[in-house]
């Protein structure tokens, strides 16, 4: 499914300036060039000149270089230097781009902090992955995660890079290293953040760890005509327990952002909890002012969407473990794991186009064109004994749309028949449901499989319907027609297939 979403013609990033907050003289502070990077080598050249009018920041004030690239910052403690990359210039090599920011775990002061950036052609037209939760908590799953997503995305040659959008591991830190391997045999360099589950509990300061190994928690860079802006929006209240929260800091650091960037340009706003569940969401969307916004989450495990302001969409991206590298075994030993809404574990494609977005789920192993799955009541002994499904009269359909949002309508046809719109619904998902009755039944292939803990929760994304009347049993071909009904413009997926009418 290929849902667009259309926007004014974008800009580029001006290059007006942003000055910092007087300090006080005793105030230590941080200092360093930008230059342009003509041999890769990370060390300035003669020849290799400065780069002016680029944004640096400390995660809370934004300065631009001087003629002679120059940059001066306050020294704060628990703080990262990092450019704020215009469109067009990068870091040189592939990985983790974020790695390359320089992270200072106390307030003292380095008088030379420089930043070489190397020239990149970055087209109008690309393509990104956003991937929620990898989420691995030992070397076993860390193999399920290499052996599917990566080795999936590690084939891929169609993506400009991939932001990956927190808990990259389950708990245990000491597996970022290895995380860090896993990123940097993509094709394409990464972006990543912090989730719950990133957090150091052995220390007071629980993101320290992430920051000494991925750099910033909080950052933004630019890409052809999209700013995106990353944040770690968990907020740690006593040890282990949190609540989805931006600091003073952070909306600080967005306010004096987004005043370096037009308004016309597409911003993309990343982080783990979903922004509307973020108790502070509303100071946010007062910055953006009318802006236009993609929101792109993790956390839930599930895949859903929301429209938190007329021109601001939220899209929580699903996880690449599902449901915790839980339920029945693939020949390959994978875990199942299917995801409380019903879907595959999975990631997005996010294709820009000069001035719209459009974003296409992609189940990891299934087919790109797999948008769907569609259950017909036909009597099937293992559902008669599931009430949600039981009770539903023959020929009930139910459509679990993965990438649908409470403004997309849903049509079916059989045999090029006349048109039916399906009534969104609120159930759960037909596969849950018999995940559930298998989990009774005590019912998994191996010892070493985990029990997926599956609830009757409603997908967000079901629409339910009737064979026509007098459809006879036997095969029929079926068209499920998914139109998004929003001001920002439709389109629409036909999904064709085979079924089987009882």
């Amino acid at each position: 499914m290929r849902l667009i979403f259309k926007f004014l013609t974008l800009t580029l990033l001006t290059q007006g300036a942003l000055a910092a907050q007087p300090q006080a003289a005793t105030q230590p502070v941080r200092s360093g060039i930008l230059f342009l990077d003509r041999n890769e080598n990370g060390v300035r050249d003669r020849g290799e000149r400065a780069l002016t009018g680029i944004p640096v920041s400390n995660g809370d004030t934004v300065v631009m270089t001087d003629r002679k690239g120059r940059y001066t910052l306050p020294a704060t403690a628990h703080s990262s230097l990092f450019p704020i990359l215009p469109a067009g210039y990068e870091f040189p090599g592939g990985g983790i781009r974020n790695a390359r920011f320089r992270y200072y775990p106390d307030s003292s002061a380095d008088s030379n902090v420089n930043f070489g950036l190397v020239r990149r052609r970055q087209p109008e037209r690309f393509s990104i992955a956003a991937v929620g939760d990898v989420q691995f908590g030992d070397t076993t799953e860390a193999g399920y995660a290499t052996r599917t997503f990566f080795s999936e995305l590690s084939a891929r040659r169609d993506m400009a890079f991939s932001l990956f959008l927190g808990d990259l591991v389950n708990d245990n830190c000491t597996l970022f290293p290895l995380f860090s391997e896993l990123a940097d045999i993509l094709p394409m360099p990464s972006w990543t953040l912090p989730g719950n589950h990133d957090r150091d509990m052995d220390s007071i300061r629980t993101v320290i760890r992430y920051n000494s190994d991925f750099g910033a928690d909080t950052y933004a860079f630019n890409f052809g005509p999209v700013h995106f802006v990353v944040f770690n929006d968990v907020f740690t209240v006593g040890r282990r327990s949190y609540v989805g929260k931006l600091t003073e800091k952070q909306i600080r650091f967005l306010r004096n952002d987004l005043a370096c960037v037009p308004r016309e340009r597409l911003v993309v706003i990343a982080q783990h909890i979903p922004m509307a569940a973020v108790k502070n969401k509303d100071e946010v969307l007062a910055l953006l002012d009318g802006r236009r916004c993609l929101m792109l989450s993790g956390h839930t495990h599930s895949v859903f969407r929301r429209r938190l302001a007329e021109n601001v969409q939220e899209l929580v991206a699903g996880a690449v473990c599902g449901l915790l590298w839980t339920g029945e075994q693939d020949l390959d030993l994978v875990p199942r794991s299917l995801q409380p809404c019903g879907t595959p574990r999975n990631y997005f494609r996010i294709d820009f186009d000069k001035d719209e977005y459009a974003f296409r789920f992609k189940g990891i192993g299934l087919d790109e064109d797999c948008q769907a799955d569609v259950w017909i009541a036909d009597g099937n002994p293992q559902d008669r004994e599931i009430e949600d499904l039981a009770s539903l009269p023959a020929g009930s359909v139910v459509v679990n749309l993965f990438a649908g949002g409470p403004e997309t309508q849903v049509r079916m046809r059989i045999d090029e028949g006349p048109w039916q719109v399906l009534t969104h619904t609120a159930m759960a998902a037909p596969t849950v449901l018999r995940s559930q009755l298998r989990n009774r039944q005590g019912y998994l292939q191996s010892k070493f499989a985990r029990r997926s803990p599956h609830r009757n929760t409603p997908s967000p994304h079901i629409w339910t319907g009737r064979l026509p009347e007098g459809t006879r049993p036997g095969p029929h071909r079926m068209e499920l027609e998914a139109r998004d009904t929003t001001a920002d413009g439709a389109v629409k997926l036909i999904d064709t297939r085979v079924i089987f009418a009882p």
